[in-house]
């Protein structure tokens, strides 16, 4: 009878541990899908900005170019300044004095 009843002790115990076990798969189950949808979500975000970047990227180097252009042509026109205002000074000099 000790023997009948240490068996059935370790049997309840084995059945207690089999539903801990159950329950607590369950549980890694739910925290696991959870984790996925939150992934997915991070996933497409991510994608979301990813594609904002690349289109902020293709703006600011087309602005980038712009600015190039426009600082070329500011030199240009600076140098043109410079050499009329010698030319005038040049003029200038070459007038008789009064």
């Amino acid at each position: 009878m000790a023997e009948e009843d240490s068996i059935e002790r370790k049997l309840r115990k084995l059945e207690i541990q089999h539903a801990e076990t159950r329950w607590l798969t369950l549980r890694l189950d739910d925290d696991v899908k959870e984790l996925r949808e939150d992934l997915r979500e991070v996933k497409a975000t991510q994608q979301d900005h990813t594609t904002i970047l690349n289109e902020h990227s293709t703006i600011l180097n087309e602005h980038s170019a712009k600015l190039q252009e426009h600082d070329a042509r500011f030199d240009s026109v600076d140098s043109q300044l410079r050499s009329l205002t010698q030319m005038v000074g040049q003029v200038l000099d070459r007038l008789p004095e009064k």
